[in-house]
């Protein structure tokens, strides 16, 4: 069918007039799809979820839960025990996951066992936290006007932040589930902060909280701290006041602290095994002569057959990681200066890592797990294809090089350096903000995989590299948002 401009334009006239008389909004509507997309999936029996790959034990211990039977690996669990007398590990590790787990396992013993635990209630707490974020994200992205474009904007939003990639970590003890919602509140307070002129300060309060909560999930989520403190630039942007300048100080500070804290507060194995990891599965994967590289540090030879290997190796391994000989002949003769010496020196190897790393960015689903119960004719690490339109697409089509990443963050970055330009005209302060926002955002993008490669390896990439997908789908949502809005080429005063 051909159209003429005028059926057209009545067309358009059309779905916009429909738009505006619908009386959800788009976050509404967004909140309401998320619900029932991830709720049918993690909720109902039988329930979804993501196995255990050998990362549940230590969060289980900590928490004073155990394995009922023996697991068959590549299943999910429903039922766990629940430990009745004294646990010396009891929140030896404390950190924000194992908080939310405290609160999972306090409404279990309310509402259900005080000798079971139903992994239900820990995707029910994980649930209601994530609803949360998403409303916080999309109200920032589409502010509070019913337009066409702005179902269009909570739409896409949906797909991303929906996608069972993300919500099958409810149904588990992984950390990347608190990991994933953080960032949502994390992003969507600083741009509800940007609609305003002057500072809301209980939604700076809000961005501030969930920096320092995201921060604290984990050792790893302290590699987010540059991109961090660049976006609350744009959140401490009063400069006719005199305090802003303290304010910003301290919240710096006290950032700074809390990302040194959460960096430190490991265990002793887990540093070691982060030690092992970031030359077995670094440096001595990236070269053919793993023997050359020993000798550099003065390892002996012997220990180029550590190459790849694991801290827990699953299979045959030549040397016991964890054996005094193996800590003082090869852990302890080597440490981080050295092999940041090592990947300048050999600047090749160190991009055929981050070309892997960039391989598995946006591989979102962890690997040796599987997403469903033991029954029926379900087969071990089995995964489910539901609503997984948005990492089926990313994985198979999005460049897998880190140079791309890099460019494409230049190219973002040039539109919003322009976008600045403009602000700083207009005196628009939307415009700035997100100009720190995105700054933020892609800086993780470009800096954590070579740092993340530096620390720990290529050891569990998937993982570790989940923050560094969600922070690069969420620049190009911004983005998005900008362009439908017409906010990079003309001042919006909607706030």
């Amino acid at each position: 069918m051909v159209y003429t401009t005028q059926a057209i334009k009545r067309k358009g006239l059309g779905l916009k007039k429909i738009a505006e008389t619908v009386k959800i909004s788009p976050t509404t509507l967004a909140v309401v799809c998320c619900a029932l997309i991830a709720g049918w999936l993690i909720l109902l029996t039988p329930i979804h979820g993501y196995s255990d790959n050998g990362d549940f034990q230590r969060f289980m211990a900590t928490n004073d839960l155990y394995s009922l039977h023996q697991v068959q690996a590549g299943y999910v669990v429903q039922q766990y025990g629940l430990m009745k007398y004294y646990n010396p590990l009891h929140l030896e590790h404390l950190t924000v996951q194992s908080v939310v787990i405290q609160l999972a396992v306090g409404l279990n013993r309310l509402f259900y066992s005080h000798s079971r635990f139903d992994i239900r209630f820990l995707g029910a707490v994980h649930y209601g936290l994530y609803l949360g974020g998403v409303a916080v994200l999309v109200k920032g992205l589409v502010g509070e006007k019913s337009r066409l474009r702005n179902y269009v904007i909570a739409a896409v939003a949906t797909l991303f932040v929906a996608d069972s990639s993300f919500t099958l970590y409810f149904n588990s003890f992984y950390p990347q589930t608190m990991t994933f919602i953080l960032l949502l509140y994390l992003i969507g307070f600083g741009l509800l902060v940007s609609r305003y002129k002057a500072v809301n300060k209980w939604l700076a309060v809000g961005f501030y909280l969930s920096a320092m909560a995201l921060l604290l999930v984990h050792e790893s989520t302290s590699l987010l701290i540059l991109g961090i403190l660049f976006m609350s630039v744009g959140i401490l942007r009063l400069p006719n006041r005199q305090w802003i300048h303290g304010t910003a100080a301290v919240v710096t500070s006290v950032l700074l602290f809390t990302c040194w804290f959460s960096a430190n507060h490991i265990t002793p194995e887990v540093r070691a095994m982060n030690k092992y990891q970031a030359l077995t599965q670094g440096r001595l994967l990236a070269t053919d002569q793993p023997e050359q590289v020993a000798k550099t540090s003065k390892i002996d030879e012997q220990f180029a057959l550590m190459k790849g290997q694991s801290y827990y190796p699953t299979a045959y391994a030549a040397l016991a990681p964890q054996t005094d000989y193996t800590q003082q002949n090869f852990s302890q003769r080597y440490n981080l200066p050295w092999l940041i010496r090592e990947y300048t020196e050999h600047p090749h190897q160190f991009n055929l890592l981050l070309n892997r790393a960039a391989k598995n960015m946006l591989v979102l689903r962890p690997r040796l797990t599987g997403t469903q119960e033991k029954q029926g004719d379900h087969r071990p690490f089995q995964k489910t294809a539901y609503f997984s339109l948005f990492s089926y697409a990313a994985g198979a089509y999005y460049p897998k090089t880190y140079g791309f990443n890099c460019l494409l963050a230049a190219a973002i970055m040039i539109i919003y350096v322009s976008g600045l330009l403009r602000g700083l005209e207009k005196s628009d302060q939307q415009l700035r903000s997100h100009f720190w926002l995105v700054l933020g955002l892609l800086s993780i993008v470009v800096l954590v995989p070579p740092v993340t490669i530096v620390l720990y390896g290529t050891a569990n990439f998937v993982t570790h590299l989940l923050p560094v997908a969600v922070c690069l789908t969420s620049a190009g949502l911004i983005l998005l948002s900008d362009v439908l809005q017409h906010r990079l080429w003309r001042t919006n005063d909607e706030v």
